[in-house]
């Protein structure tokens, strides 16, 4: 099994990484570094996957058809960001000049932090009642080819349930697992922990630098307090802090610990630094959220919304309102839809 979680791990991180730099090129987002890049490919993948898989699944198209769609896509992006050559040379050197101010005390005690949350995840696995639903839904896209036609709890046909189909979450695991050879239930239980839980600390990370760019002994000792708080800070199995230490497979577990902070991050940079970039990062963020729960198709417009209304009072930019609702577009698109799917 070490095998294959590091396959997935090289997989994952190694795509997004050069899926960033691509779409980093694409909106002229120059000198961000290595995390940014991460999690920016990440949004990328899952803002595509939600647009590719919604038409498929409407058009009854086989669960082999959109792995081979979605990896050609991917492995697209992989190849285009190999010609970024220069921008991750220049990150990497920033990195090498940097390094050694984010060797504080704060940096080292979240790392340590970080590798008990995954060794605890890893050898204490706790099973979430939703799993008879969402990861069945995974092993059902994988063994049946069908991306949402067969009942995830019963095994029968049935007309897909319209609360979940604009938010298949669970065929992104369900892809990995046909990549990489094991099935959707260890896929999601025992590998991808070890991508969730590093890309939401890479999210925090990219906060605390935004939020104290000037002192990275501070930066470290935010990263520290969010990754204490995730791990010791809730008595309720069904929080957003709780959702990472346990159940980080789980749509609304990812939404709550990855798509809002990473929300939150690209509000705070679109906001201060008003480039197109950062706000068509942002649509794609929403469009990406909306793959991990239908609750991110509400929540979203309204994160967004809210924010940019109190920072337009605040600064008088009505151009911040106008970025803000073409963010939003995304999902409230999908929400129409919904609607329209429902009555």
């Amino acid at each position: 099994m070490r095998l294959e979680i590091l396959l997935t791990a090289v997989l994952f991180f190694g795509g997004t990484f050069l899926s960033g730099y691509a779409l980093r090129r694409l909106l002229k987002l120059k000198n961000e570094g290595f995390l940014f890049s991460i999690v920016s490919g990440t949004m990328l993948w899952w803002a595509l996957m939600e647009l590719i898989l919604v038409p498929m699944t409407m058009m009854h198209a086989s669960f082999q058809s959109f792995v081979w769609l979605y990896s050609l896509i991917v492995f697209g992006l992989s190849v285009l960001g190999l010609f970024c050559r220069r921008d991750i040379l220049e990150d990497g050197k920033a990195a090498v000049r940097d390094g050694r101010q984010y060797l504080t005390l704060g940096h080292l005690a979240a790392l340590a932090l970080i590798c008990y949350q995954l060794y605890f995840i890893h050898h204490h696995m706790y099973l979430e009642w939703d799993d008879t639903y969402y990861v069945n839904l995974a092993n059902e896209a994988v063994y049946s080819n069908q991306i949402y036609w067969v009942y995830p709890e019963t095994g029968s046909f049935a007309d897909f349930d319209k609360r979940y189909v604009l938010s298949l979450w669970p065929i992104f695991y369900a892809w990995l697992s046909k990549l990489i050879g094991v099935i959707p239930t260890v896929m999601a239980h025992t590998i991808l922990p070890w991508l969730i839980i590093p890309l939401a600390y890479m999210i925090y990370a990219l906060i605390g630098k935004r939020l104290f760019p000037k002192d990275s002994q501070i930066q470290g000792m935010f990263l520290a307090m969010a990754v204490f708080l995730h791990l010791f800070m809730s008595g309720q199995h069904t929080s957003g802090l709780t959702f990472l230490s346990i159940t980080p497979w789980v749509g609304k577990g990812v939404l709550a610990a990855v798509l809002l902070p990473m929300l939150f991050y690209m509000v705070f940079r679109a906001i201060e630094k008003g480039s197109p970039g950062d706000w068509i990062l942002m649509g794609i963020t929403g469009l990406g959220g909306c793959l991990l729960s239908s609750m991110g198709i509400m929540l979203i417009p309204v994160f967004i919304g809210t924010s940019v209304l109190l920072t337009t009072l605040r600064k008088r930019r009505v151009m911040d309102i106008v970025c803000g609702l073409a963010a939003c577009a995304p999902c409230l698109i999908l929400g129409i839809y919904y609607i329209y799917l429902i009555h």
